[in-house]
């Protein structure tokens, strides 16, 4: 009984952890572009709610799911703030992410000790820097996780529960994911494959059409957020830049310029078992791994779903760790009978020894959470801090020509006029703008690009003048006129 209700409480203890910790770190969430483009889209997404005319369409909006900036939009209405909201739904989802995961176990494993399945969920998932990361951000990553794995419980109950009904609400839910994180079509398409084929075997017509139908209207919500976007489905970046090449590949050069790995791609791929984002100690699991393990069709179903997504990573051209969460997830329900024995049995043969494992884990992940957070926290920093070194610099209305920390002060300073480096190539400079640039840290990944390409025109062909060297690097120009030559 002590145990069911921990393990009930685990979620809210989560949510609560989170909660404290952004408060106590004065953490809003928001890093780097891609998390202030999710919030600029929450922005646009509650004006269209409220009868709006939409915002002009952005790179984000063609790259992006619109899963996770809706939702925030939706809280928006509850009178939410949406920095705030948007954190919320990644706090919330991580709670919902080891409820979820607890849930799965329950269906993989139904005869396991409760206790095994409170230290699995409470050490290995909740206190993994990649799953914290994820619920203290401005990103679409806990959202996206948790229902990936709402899919794969619904669809997993058809398959070892013979619910027939459970396929309908798989389908909604795994359209909902794939509309938050576009990536998720490749870690759920085995699932749907397997669920379907065992309709088809059942005879369970009914359930199938209900399936396919409702999980057609569920696709349809990216449908209605992307109105008014150019680029299709087709045309995305995952499709796009995929290649079996990349597999082998270790430098990429793309329009977010060159960038390069220490490891190829085909090495990234086992990064959910050796890197500090995720549980170091985890690979001993496999010392205690059977074949029997991998019996059951539900388990053969979630290795073809991660085989799935680990090469849907691979051809891509770019490593990030953040990506390989949903891979973890699903390595540890496969690894559960492994940490079962070893909670079953270590303790009751090799008490001394398992304990020591067992106090080795929550040390690795407190250290890989302090490493993994720490450039998070410092971007954070840096984009504030440059805010307020900027406010009382630029007058309302003026004019900032900017790269990589523009869309952070696009949210911190709506009143300035963004012109972002890298959209376009800039022919004019007009006199009394500014210009923000860190040429040391940009030169080498985007030379030849338009980043350094603007920056160069503007140096050589106007007159810059230096008004305040800005933390990280960064300097702040007041832009006069050309110079006399040309």
């Amino acid at each position: 009984m002590r145990t069911r209700l921990l393990l009930n409480t685990l979620p809210l203890l989560v949510i609560a952890v989170l909660a404290l910790l952004a408060l106590a770190l004065h953490f809003n969430g928001l890093y780097g572009q891609d998390a202030h483009e999710y919030l600029r889209q929450s922005h646009a997404l509650f004006g269209r709610l409220c009868g709006q005319s939409y915002l002009p369409e952005s790179p984000g909006d063609r790259e992006f799911g619109g899963g996770y900036p809706l939702a925030g939009a939706m809280l928006q209405f509850l009178g939410v703030d949406s920095i705030v909201a948007l954190q919320a739904i990644s706090i919330l989802s991580a709670g919902a992410v080891l409820w979820l995961f607890e849930q799965l176990l329950r269906l993989l494993a139904p005869g396991a000790n409760g206790r095994s399945r409170l230290l699995y969920a409470g050490l290995l998932l909740a206190l993994t820097p990649a799953l914290i990361r994820a619920g203290l951000t401005v990103m679409s990553d806990a959202l996206g996780l948790a229902l990936m794995m709402a899919a794969l419980w619904q669809g997993l109950r058809v398959i070892e529960l013979n619910r027939p009904q459970a396929a309908v609400s798989a389908a909604i839910l795994g359209g909902w994911a794939v509309t938050t994180r576009f990536a998720a079509a490749g870690l759920l398409l085995p699932l749907a494959g397997v669920v379907a084929w065992r309709l088809i075997q059942k005879k369970k017509w009914g359930w199938l059409i209900a399936a396919g139908l409702f999980g057609s209207l569920a696709m349809l919500l990216h449908f209605w957020l992307k109105n008014g976007v150019e680029t299709t489905a087709l045309q995305h970046s995952l499709l796009q830049e995929w290649s079996p090449v990349h597999f082998f590949q270790r430098t990429f050069q793309t329009l977010n310029g060159t960038v390069r790995y220490t490891l190829p791609n085909g090495l990234y791929l086992f990064f959910p078992l050796a890197h500090p984002a995720f549980c170091l100690p985890l690979p001993g699991l496999f010392f205690l791994v059977k074949r029997t393990d991998f019996y059951l069709f539900s388990k053969k179903t979630l290795l073809a779903c991660l085989v799935a997504y680990l090469l849907l990573l691979s051809g891509l051209p770019h490593q990030n760790v953040r990506y390989l969460l949903p891979a973890f997830v699903i390595v540890l329900l496969l690894l559960f009978p492994a940490w079962d024995r070893l909670v079953s049995y270590g303790l009751l043969y090799f008490k001394r020894l398992t304990l020591g494992f067992l106090a080795v884990i929550p040390a690795t992940l407190l250290v890989g959470n302090a490493f993994f957070l720490a450039p998070v926290l410092a971007r954070n920093r840096l984009e504030t801090a440059l805010a307020a070194e900027l406010r009382p610099m630029l007058p309302c209305g003026s004019r900032l020509f900017a790269f990589d920390v523009d869309i952070a002060l696009r949210s911190y300073l709506p009143d300035v006029q963004m012109q972002n480096l890298w959209v376009r190539r800039y022919d004019d400079f007009p006199e009394g703008s500014f210009l923000l640039f860190n040429e040391p840290a940009l030169r080498e990944q985007w030379a030849g690009q338009n980043p350094m390409l603007n920056w160069e025109h503007a140096r050589r062909d106007f007159r810059l003048e230096e008004k305040k060297a800005l933390p990280g690097g960064w300097v702040l120009y007041e832009i006069g006129t050309m110079n006399n030559d040309q």
